[in-house]
């Protein structure tokens, strides 16, 4: 999926939510106006336009030695799914550091594939450390969690792996995607009539999303508005936007 139809489908999303708590009846558009990527528009035109930044996280910050070894995982992994005819997968991948510097065995990989295609044919999948170690102890030590989500705006198969290894107890992640746009633009007033949409892949949960809610009171946020929307907690407003703005 490009990156302008992943921004669409996050905001698409956004909209159903929005409609279903406000009553309007909005959808999201391509925008071809800066700073927006996409443009929430009332189809009545009923509505005020709610011109939207999305973001993806988690972001990488840091830079992997160039061995290859991740992209090799998801590479394989997909190759072998497609093989057993999975599709319209989205699939987030924590490894081990020793397996994101120095790769996973093929028999791995191929013990990986097999859990995806008996456990997610038909629905989505989430399996920290524990749950992985039952089924092989082995894999474990190679794969800590694994996250399965089905999108049918996704052709294939996705597969996501942030680099650090271990997720977050906090909501680190969603402060660094809201930072990141806020530096682009230079300031809060430079976004303040913009919802901020976040696309997660499938790595944050509810703990993270309630640490960062803890440490972020709505009032502290850029933007005019922000949501956040996850493959497996659905979609979750962090600030609502003023009825003035």
């Amino acid at each position: 999926m490009g990156k302008k139809n992943w921004e669409l489908e996050q905001c698409r999303r956004v909209a159903e939510a929005i409609n279903d708590a406000e009553g309007t009846d909005y959808e999201a558009q391509p925008s071809d106006a800066e700073p927006a990527d996409t443009v929430l528009a009332s189809k009545s035109k009923k509505f005020s336009q709610r011109p939207a930044q999305v973001v993806s996280i988690p972001l990488d910050f840091r830079s992997r030695d160039d061995k290859g070894t991740v992209e090799k995982l998801k590479g394989t992994l997909a190759e072998l799914l497609r093989g057993k005819g999975m599709e319209h997968l989205l699939i987030g991948v924590i490894p081990s550091g020793d397996a994101e510097m120095y790769g996973v065995k093929q028999s791995l990989v191929e013990q990986l594939a097999e859990i995806v295609a008996k456990e997610a044919c038909d629905r989505d999948l989430v399996l920290g450390y524990d749950e992985i170690y039952e089924r092989s102890p082995e894999l474990a030590e190679a794969i800590h969690n694994l996250f399965v989500s089905h999108h049918d705006v996704i052709p294939e198969i996705e597969i996501d792996i942030p680099a650090g290894s271990a997720v977050p107890g906090d909501g680190q992640w969603i402060e660094e995607g809201i930072w990141k746009k806020l530096k682009k633009y230079g300031n809060a007033k430079a976004v303040e009539s913009l919802m901020l949409v976040i696309g997660v892949a499938g790595f944050v949960d509810d703990q993270q999303i309630e640490a960062f809610q803890r440490a972020n009171p709505p009032d502290t946020l850029p933007f005019a508005e922000v949501w956040i929307v996850t493959p497996f907690h659905g979609v979750v407003c962090l600030k609502h936007r003023e009825a003035s703005a």
